[in-house]
């Protein structure tokens, strides 16, 4: 999946892969970038494998606390390498695919900074380029802009839904998925909040990344007695091979690239006007609705 909630915390599967990735001409920059990789991840010693191998017992344990803790000086050492050599080489492709990795985490200002360390080669690379494409977007779902609009089927009705339907009301837009223990455990607490605010104006759009098992989002609907909101899917779709190989994923439809969503949940609030408010997390959400709401 795109979107997941990582206990690896870091997208270095996707790198150690790389190789296994389906092949694809690589561009002149592409291809530093890649021979830069060799070389510093010829340097990290067996920290890499072991921390893969720990990943896959994590998942098969019942004694989760343990792995982490073995994991944990593992994960702060390929930290410390990454951040030590984007120090020292911030114009440099690999800076550029060690900054994609992190500008999930990054406040936009830094983001930005430090995609202008990058020199015209760096910019050149595939995932530079998906850098450049996040701050845009970023910029597009600032506080007091408008909310991207889209349409997409309802999931429990099958009629087309709108975001901009709802102008007029605040919305919470939540990006969220049936399998994502997170999501699951605020279900309660949005619940209570639109209980408690729906008849002064305010509705939920629930987006669940679960496009390729869209009944186990509405087993999760139901279990979670969340049908009265607003529920879509969000869009992304996986890509094949002849062979039936994923191979990427086509997002022209996908609602969550609209608002830059990396991880879930991730909860956008957006005003009577249809402009976002900002981010929000389950404690600044009660701040905000009692401050809207006046209670």
């Amino acid at each position: 999946m795109k979107r997941t909630v990582i206990f690896f915390a870091l997208a270095l599967f996707t790198m150690s892969t790389w190789a296994q990735a389906p092949q694809r001409e690589l561009s002149a920059a592409d291809k530093i970038q890649q021979d830069q990789y060799n070389a510093f991840m010829a340097g990290m010693g067996d920290i890499v494998p072991r921390m893969m191998e720990l990943n896959e017992i994590y998942y098969k344990t019942n004694n989760r606390d343990s792995v982490n803790a073995l994991m944990q000086p593992l994960r702060d050492a390929y930290l410390k390498r990454q951040n030590d050599y984007m120090k020292k080489h911030p114009s440099t492709p690999l800076a550029a695919y060690f900054l994609r990795i992190e500008l999930g985490h990054m406040p936009l200002d830094k983001l930005k900074e430090a995609y202008n360390k990058l020199d015209e080669t760096a910019k050149q690379t595939t995932v530079a380029k998906e850098i450049a494409a996040e701050i845009a977007t970023l910029d597009r779902v600032n506080p007091g802009n408008p909310a991207p609009d889209f349409t997409a089927n309802d999931l429990l009705t099958g009629k087309p839904f709108s975001l901009s339907s709802l102008k007029g009301k605040v919305v919470l837009l939540d990006f969220w998925a049936s399998w994502c223990v997170p999501c699951r455990k605020s279900n309660p607490h949005v619940k209570a909040l639109f209980d408690k605010y729906n008849k002064k104006g305010f509705d939920v759009v629930y987006v669940a990344s679960d496009d390729s098992n869209p009944k186990a989002a509405l087993k999760a609907i139901e279990q979670d007695g969340i049908k009265k909101y607003h529920h879509l899917l969000s869009g992304l779709k996986q890509l094949k091979d002849a062979n039936g190989k994923p191979m990427g994923y086509d997002k022209s439809e996908d609602i969550g690239e609209k608002y830059a969503v990396h991880f879930l949940p991730t909860k956008y609030l957006i005003d009577r006007e249809g402009n976002i408010i900002g981010k929000v997390e389950d404690v600044t959400l009660d701040a905000k609705l009692k401050e809207i709401f006046g209670f």
